[in-house]
């Protein structure tokens, strides 16, 4: 789970393009016109797609430590 975060988190910042067509998309099958992380700016998107996702790829990895190290 942690490489699957990390690797959406680099997709995310080096590409946020990509990913805002994929939400767009997404939210445009639900809602038409509804408010949506993809409205906003690129280095905006970078930063909160990417940070969430590189702090998911850390709370993966924290959880799996203390798990084995017990």
């Amino acid at each position: 789970m942690a490489v699957l975060f990390f690797c959406f988190a680099m997709f995310a910042i080096f590409r946020p393009d990509k990913v805002r067509r994929a939400m767009d998309n997404f939210a445009n099958a639900w809602k038409q016109d509804s408010w949506h992380p993809y409205r906003m700016p690129p280095p905006v998107l970078r930063l909160v797609v990417g940070g969430i996702g590189i702090g998911g790829a850390a709370l993966f990895v924290y959880v799996a430590y203390i798990a084995l190290s017990r």
